[in-house]
């Protein structure tokens, strides 16, 4: 018996496939800037990288807090080179004992402490990183945004200029006007091209750059909306400034050097050695007795007489390297409210140009490049006011979108200085 049945099935699939291929092929998902930024959180080395930092001096602070390990000792002494027997002499003696060192005063526990606040340290770079690294995602995509849009506006423009040559055709065609504007137009047009070439290649630079960022996901279709995040309040972003990440990560360096300053002061004091030993006799005494075993204890002292070229340097070191981490917060503090200053003015300015912009300027200038056009047609205008009026157009339109992409890379920063991930 044939089976011509399977057969039947794969033409009739392939048939589907065909005729309805969007049941086979789904419609790319375009990325949005929430999900770039998720993305990069997710698939950062740079905030592993701080992570594993911190775990490490964690736990090289319990380490550094302990004694160190105790030493045996075992010996031999007395040993008489005649005969090098154990029982002509009696006092030869088999030894053994124990050793322990004892750091100087409280050494051990500032050292530790130090070590626990450079983990602190560690562990704030990486909320530093995460949002200098949402920063970055943040101006990349708004950027490659402002690109999109400006190919799409181009686009449409060059639309325009075609049908501004049909009209400068016709114009030609009917005698009313001479070559050279038909010329100029289809120019114009080319322009057009090579600005597409270009607006092209910003597009694929910004998308290799965002692909640092979130991967292969960079060259996804971009959606095409800017997020709208709250309103700013300079004085809650002023409150919040002394708390943020960057000194967070001051503070705990200023406070690993308050405790390197402790450890230097402890090294005035003594460190000493414990050992305490057993030694055991072979042979008897004349009066046939075994002869008695010794125990003994020893105490090694350091002896800090002389602490001018090694305690007080290492004090002098220790006090400039916490001046030097104190200075490093207020300088941190001045560039992040410099920035804050410059930031929020310049988001204030951008709001009232984009204003002038949506009220004003855009309207204006499309109405202008109708009236133009118009009067080109009625012969009562040249080409040049033409094209003049619909550069002018592009350019406003351009200039409109970057002012609304400038002003969310100003945000952006804003919610930089707030310590805000999300």
């Amino acid at each position: 018996m044939k089976q011509h049945c399977p057969i039947r099935w794969v033409i009739l699939i392939i048939f589907v496939t065909i005729s309805f291929p969007s049941l086979a092929i789904n419609k790319e998902k375009k990325l949005t800037l929430s999900e770039a930024e998720s993305l990069a959180l997710a698939t950062s080395p740079e905030l592993h990288r701080f992570q594993a930092a911190s775990a490490a001096l964690q736990q090289q602070a319990i380490a550094e807090g302990q004694l160190t390990d105790p030493q045996l000792v075992v010996g031999v002494t007395n040993v008489p080179t005649n005969s090098f027997s154990f029982t002509q002499d009696e006092m030869t003696m088999e030894q053994v004992g124990l050793q322990q060192t004892f750091a100087r005063g409280r050494s051990l526990s500032m050292k530790s402490k130090q070590s626990r606040a450079l983990a602190l340290a560690e562990h704030r770079k990486a909320h530093e990183k995460a949002l200098t690294l949402i920063r970055n995602v943040r101006e990349t995509w708004l950027e490659l945004y402002y690109w999109t849009e400006a190919l799409r506006i181009l686009q449409a423009n060059r639309l325009v200029y075609k049908n501004l040559f049909k009209v400068t055709a016709s114009q030609y065609q009917t005698g009313k006007t001479n070559q050279s504007d038909v010329l100029q137009v289809q120019l114009e047009v080319s322009k057009f091209n090579d600005q597409e070439i270009q607006i092209q290649q910003q597009i694929r630079v910004l998308r290799a750059q965002l692909e640092r960022w979130v991967g292969r996901e960079a060259y996804r279709p971009l959606a095409l909306s800017i997020p709208s995040w709250p309103l700013p309040s300079l004085k809650r972003i002023q409150g919040c400034l002394p708390q943020h990440p960057l000194l967070n990560i001051d503070a705990a360096a200023i406070a690993a050097a308050h405790s390197e300053v402790a450890f230097a002061a402890e090294q005035y004091k003594p460190g000493w050695m414990l050992n305490i030993g057993y030694a055991k006799r072979q042979g008897r005494m004349p009066d046939g007795m075994p002869r008695s075993d010794f125990v003994g204890a020893q105490v090694t002292v350091d002896l800090p007489f002389f602490p001018a070229n090694r305690q007080d340097r290492q004090m002098r070191a220790a006090y400039s390297r916490l001046a030097a981490a104190t200075f490093d917060q207020q300088i941190h503090y001045r560039d992040l409210l410099q920035v804050l200053n410059t930031q929020y003015a310049v988001w204030n300015r951008l709001g009232a140009r984009e204003t002038v912009y949506k009220r004003q300027l855009i309207p204006e200038s499309r109405q202008n490049a109708k009236a133009s056009l118009i009067a080109y047609q009625n012969i009562s205008a040249d080409l040049n006011n033409v094209l003049r009026a619909y550069s002018n157009e592009l350019t406003i339109e351009l200039e409109s979108i970057q002012l609304h992409v400038e002003r969310a890379k100003s945000r952006a920063m804003l919610l930089y200085l707030e310590g805000k991930v999300q």
